[in-house]
């Protein structure tokens, strides 16, 4: 039986790859270096989402590393000739690259998880509200379970006969049958924690009273998540893709676009949780006066003393102000409130004091 007419070969630019991986490598580690040194530069303390990003950083590392790695061999880059449904196209260059590949999907997974789980923790620490921490508690154990989930079943997909995603393709069909379906299950839940977190801070922000310029700052802060959002239904569209077209697309090639787009997300991620943490260094080096001037002649401001001040809202509230901003939550200063106060309190001080520092040499 012959085998259908491959169709054009995708992602054969090893140096574009290589140029890419390591792109974004820089970018998403200049992100946590400024995260951290932001905190440093404020004599802050570190919480659990510095050091859960921290970690996922590293796996990102890992992950680039395989990339470049994997080019340099002639794993991914290079296309086969042959599908990967195709009994001839089983060789040591394909084998080598579904272990790359096995190796990115439980990597991938897993910084994945660390990456939403840093920013279920940041919301906690920069939210009071009783209620809205209930809740984070099911979604943070909600997402624990995802990852712990999908990374067994990349470890099981092939049952007790892992040799069987290494060997003939009809090998991978007896035994490997539902691997498919739960890569399916996979991108799709990822896609949909990813955008629930993004809307988590959404109605905290609109029940705050606040004007409509800090309104609009605070939500354009945390919608920069929506980078990790699209990043997710980008590696959906190629796994759906790339499954559909078993037969007829090139194996190195699909290998590959699983594995650069897997690297995507996770780097794109990575700088999207740390992007409002970022505000009081950008807040140093961007032109924000420009920018709130530009606000106010599209009428987004309104015309109080305030507005001369950068909103703040990614610190908590005082003590003597949390029930006024928000009724019904704890106090701030009080037992079981979130830690240290230079914790609660967070960035949004920063913000404020970078720019009293841009206006002139009165900060002390």
């Amino acid at each position: 039986m012959s085998q259908p007419q491959l169709s054009p070969p995708e992602y054969d630019s090893p140096g574009g790859l290589i140029a890419g991986s390591v792109i974004m490598w820089i970018i998403s580690t200049l992100c946590v270096g400024l995260r951290f040194y932001s905190k440093r530069w404020k004599r802050q303390g570190y919480i659990t989402a510095d050091w859960l990003i921290l970690v996922a950083a590293v796996f990102a590392t890992g992950m680039t590393v395989m990339e470049i790695y994997g080019v340099k061999e002639q794993a991914l880059g290079y296309p086969l000739g042959a599908s990967i449904e195709d009994p001839k196209a089983v060789n040591g260059r394909l084998n080598k690259a579904k272990h790359i590949e096995l190796s990115f999907l439980l990597l991938g997974i897993a910084t994945l998880g660390l990456i939403k789980l840093s920013v279920c923790f940041l919301f906690w620490h920069l939210f009071a509200r009783v209620v809205f921490r209930r809740f984070l508690m099911v979604w943070i154990a909600i997402i624990i379970v995802w990852t712990l989930s999908f990374v067994l079943a990349g470890l099981l997909e092939c049952g007790s006969h892992l040799k069987a995603l290494f060997g003939q393709p009809q090998a991978y069909l007896d035994h490997c049958g539902s691997a498919i379906p739960t890569g399916y299950a996979m991108v799709g839940s990822d896609v949909a924690t990813d955008l629930i977190t993004l809307l988590i801070p959404i109605p905290v922000i609109f029940s705050m009273k606040m004007d409509r310029r800090t309104r609009f700052l605070t939500l354009l802060t945390f919608m920069i998540g929506a980078l990790s959002v699209g990043a997710s239904i980008a590696k959906a569209y190629i796994y759906i893709k790339a499954s559909l077209g078993l037969w007829t697309s090139d194996a190195i090639s699909m290998l590959t676009g699983l594995s650069i787009w897997n690297l995507a997300e996770v780097h794109i991620g990575i700088v999207a949780a740390c992007g409002p943490t970022l505000r009081p260094i950008l807040a140093r080096i961007l032109p924000t006066e420009s920018l709130l001037s530009l606000m106010s002649l599209l009428g987004v401001s309104s015309n109080t003393s305030k507005q001369k001040e950068l909103p703040s809202f990614v610190k908590m509230p005082d003590a003597d102000s949390v029930e006024q901003l928000q009724p019904g939550v704890e106090k701030v200063g009080s037992k079981g409130a979130d830690g240290p106060r230079g914790v609660r309190q967070y960035e949004m001080e920063s913000w404020n004091d970078a720019e009293s520092e841009r206006r002139g040499p009165t900060h002390v």
